[in-house]
């Protein structure tokens, strides 16, 4: 899996609503993503350890 991947793919890697994720992008300093140029990128191996904490937690999304 390449690591670095766009908020669509991402959420579709994941299950996740692309919707959904935008919002978090947006709101959660803590998500893992990185702005280039004008496009949003997503790490995908610090994601999933995001998501696991998160879940560790009881955080919900």
């Amino acid at each position: 899996m390449k690591q670095l991947l766009s908020v669509s793919e991402t959420a579709k890697v994941f299950g996740i609503s692309r919707n959904r994720l935008y919002e978090l992008v947006h709101s959660d300093p803590t998500l893992p993503a990185l702005q280039i140029g004008v496009y949003k990128k997503i790490n995908t191996v610090l994601f999933a350890e995001w998501l696991n904490q998160a879940t560790r937690e009881g955080r919900k999304l």
